[in-house]
């Protein structure tokens, strides 16, 4: 009994030691890569301050943080990109904010209630009474139609409508109205609606009487992306790109007093790692492929600024895209964790998967699939040409309560998780830089059930 006692004891000790000899072995390696706590603290905690105004669009917040960035840039020592439109580390892009206003409809002598009306209009201004019915069609949609089509057609027509909806298809109404929630952006005028359309839940199949004035505001606001290179060595005409938006929601509703989304998980830890990467990398001076460093400017109500960026950039000489959104806390795969959106999309992940190994970190496939974040995030554009474009992340969006609120400040970070993301982010990017791995291109997207098209030819089928 002694003897299997200390047989145990033995054992114990051996794989302790040999527990010991693996820890310290990753710890070499990360040790070695110079990306450190306090800088991370540094740059996140500045982009999260309250003087950062929530980094919101319409408020210099996001020019602010932009301001800071391009300090960033230039401290490095990143060179700017040279390509038509982009002026310094700056690519500029108008921006057209549309906020439909509270409208008036009145129908003969009554006046509608707004909760049974929608407004879409990019027009500044919509007066219609009854004698301007040659120019205004006044079209019913009743439970028997075909909606889709409907709407199609009506839109097809390419004339202002007022579309009288039957009060049978009162959930069809609710659902489509609440699309309409948020303030829309476009790049350019070009992209505004030349017809406008006030949809009214009724009981009425005519309209011989109607008076119905709406305003819209709509405001015109330059937004840029920041760009910054480290031009590549053998293969200078190879890119990879380091991703990550800096815009936020900025001031939205009070809760107990405070009104600023600091988003310090989102997405000022995406920005800081993009920076830290860009100085770690910079200092190294080994990438045979040219680097590119993108910190956009209008993603959280929008993608417009990504989709300006992929309509203008290479994609057919972009390796491989590494976006950043959300790192700032633990996974739900635990300490030393990330997930990768698209993961079977392009052998990306796998790579990453891999050579996270070598470091005991974890690279795992996207847990949240059936929300389909590959096509809601800045890697989207890309990843839709083709590009192996994924998103990296660590947030637990089915958890965590203080997401996209006044709660995501600093006291929500945890910076030693948030430091070893970057780092294996850094370390697992190694051969890509190099020149020695190249992943697979993304062709299969459009076989996928959770992108927005099949899910919504799926929806359509179910009607």
């Amino acid at each position: 009994m002694k003897r299997n006692i200390l047989v145990l004891i033995v054992v114990f000790i051996a794989n302790l030691t040999y527990a010991q000899k693996v820890d310290t072995a990753y710890k070499k390696i990360t040790n070695t890569i110079n990306i450190k706590e306090d800088e991370l603290r540094q740059i996140i905690s500045t982009l999260a301050a309250d003087s950062m105004l929530g980094r919101g669009l319409f408020n210099h917040g996001a020019e602010k943080a932009a301001d800071y960035i391009e300090r960033q840039y230039k401290q490095i020592g990143l060179e700017p990109l040279k390509m038509e439109g982009v002026q310094g580390y700056r690519q500029g892009f108008p921006s057209v904010r549309v906020k439909s206003l509270t409208g008036t409809v009145k129908v003969g002598d009554s006046v509608v209630d707004n909760k049974n009306v929608l407004f879409i209009s990019d027009k500044k201004d919509i007066n219609w009474k009854n004698t301007d019915k040659d120019t205004v069609k006044v079209e019913y949609v009743g439970p028997k139609d075909d909606i889709l089509k409907r709407l199609r057609d009506i839109e097809a027509s390419k004339k202002d409508a007022i579309v009288l909806i039957d009060e049978q298809l009162k959930q069809f109404f609710s659902v489509y109205k609440s699309r309409f929630k948020r303030d829309r952006y476009e790049t350019d005028t070009v992209s505004l609606s030349k017809n406008a359309y006030v949809f009214i839940l009724t009981d009425k199949k005519e309209l011989p009487q109607f008076d119905i004035s709406v305003k819209t505001e709509i405001n015109h606001v330059p937004l840029s992306n920041l760009i910054g290179i480290i031009p590549g060595k053998s293969k200078k005409d190879q890119y990879v790109i380091f991703s990550a938006h800096y815009d936020n929601l900025g001031v939205i509703n009070a809760n107990k007093g405070d009104s600023i989304a600091n988003g310090a998980d989102e997405n000022a830890s995406g920005v800081t790692a993009v920076l830290a990467l860009a100085k770690y990398f910079k200092e190294k001076g080994d990438n045979e492929r040219t680097l590119v460093f993108v910190n956009y400017g209008a993603e959280t109500v929008s993608s417009s600024s990504s989709k300006y960026f992929a309509k203008h950039f290479d994609a057919d000489n972009t390796v491989a895209v590494i976006n950043i959104d959300a790192i700032g806390k633990e996974s739900k795969f635990g300490h030393r964790s990330a997930f990768i959106t698209g993961f079977d999309k392009s052998d990306l992940g796998k790579h990453f998967s891999e050579t996270g190994e070598k470091i005991k970190f974890k690279f795992k496939p996207d847990p949240y699939k059936e929300k389909g974040l590959f096509y809601q995030a800045s890697n989207t554009p890309l990843g839709l040409m083709g590009v192996p474009s994924h998103t990296f992340s660590t947030v637990q969006i089915d958890i965590d309560r203080y997401f996209n609120s006044v709660r995501d400040d600093m006291n929500t970070i945890d910076i030693d998780n948030m430091l070893e993301t970057v780092k294996a982010i850094a370390y697992s990017s190694d051969s890509l830089v190099k020149g020695i791995f190249t992943p697979t291109r993304i062709t299969n997207y459009k076989d996928d059930p959770s992108s927005p098209k099949n899910i919504k030819r799926a929806q359509n089928a179910q009607r």
